[in-house]
């Protein structure tokens, strides 16, 4: 029996095959998966839907500059370091033989790097169970990983502003005020150690997962080394370059902020409370501001 003539489409009649809000998922009819033409800010869709990606150098350049504001205060107050983990590596290292003339000097440093490595391997272990594409899969992980490092610098902040709770050099003090030697002394200096080592391992996560390897955020030497590295140095358009320089002035200036802070009346909360207001700020901006991928988002 002679099959039946396909029918030829006019040359007038619409494509309905190149609707620009319509995708193929799996071969399927993208008709049945049209995509809607506003999403709501509280929908699904947008709070668990992906993020561009190009947009995300942003939040961890405002990390740069909380790593020169807390790692500042960190060494200015106890002689070591809560993100950059080569220096507490150094300072430890010392401390065998005695040198700084810090009592706690090995205790100091070990907490801080393995709640330093406690925060990364937590965030690296997560992310992967929750998105496994990476943190820009998920507006709301995203933000959360950014929210969590606020509140760990929030609770560190509370812990610092009872007078006589923490440990630390007071405020108000001119160029040449010495130190006080019974704070380095005091075994109390090592509890707020680990809530400041632990945001900075999260925070270093966060930029490897979101793919921005010029971005670590908590240390500058592979980034000066990188500078330098680049053929294209002096090239107008060099968004690489661009961010690793951002990233070098805005740890600096934190850096110069924190001293400032450290020698005024507010001494070491106000650093604390500056950098988990500034980390808060960035993730409800993550959460509110970041671009969304609408082809993308979850029916």
């Amino acid at each position: 029996m002679p099959e039946a003539p396909q029918s030829v489409p006019s040359p007038h009649a619409p494509d309905n095959s190149a609707h620009e809000n319509t995708f193929d998922r799996n071969g399927a009819d993208p008709e049945k998966h049209p995509l809607p033409a506003h999403v709501g800010f509280f929908s699904r869709a947008n709070i668990l839907g992906p993020v561009k990606k190009e947009h995300g150098d942003l939040p961890l350049l405002a990390m740069s500059f909380v790593t020169g504001l807390v790692d500042a205060a960190s060494f200015r107050n106890w002689g070591m370091f809560v993100g950059m983990q080569t220096g507490n590596t150094v300072i430890l290292g010392l401390s065998t033989a005695g040198l700084p003339a810090n009592p706690h000097a090995w205790l100091t440093t070990l907490v801080s790097i393995i709640t330093f490595l406690v925060g990364a391997f937590f965030t690296f272990r997560v992310s992967k169970l929750i998105t496994p594409e990476g943190p820009n899969r998920n507006r709301l992980w995203e933000s959360s990983l950014f929210m969590m490092q606020a509140l760990l610098l929030i609770l560190s902040a509370a812990l610092a502003t009872p007078h006589g709770l923490i440990p630390q050099n007071p405020g108000s003090t001119g160029r040449h005020t010495p130190d006080n030697p019974a704070v380095l002394h005091n075994i109390r200096i090592v509890s707020l150690i680990p809530p400041l080592a632990f945001q900075s391992g999260m925070q270093i996560a966060t930029s490897r997962l979101l793919g921005f390897n010029e971005l670590p955020v908590n240390v500058l030497t592979s980034t000066y080394c990188d500078i330098m590295g680049d053929f294209k140095l002096m090239a107008t358009n060099n968004v690489r370059r661009n961010r690793r320089v951002a990233s070098v002035v805005l740890l600096l200036i934190g850096a110069i902020i924190s001293g400032w802070l450290m020698r005024s009346s507010g001494g070491l909360m106000s650093v604390l409370w500056l950098s988990g207001g500034i980390k808060f700020g960035t993730a409800v901006a993550v959460f509110c501001f970041m671009p969304a991928i609408k082809e993308d988002m979850p029916k």
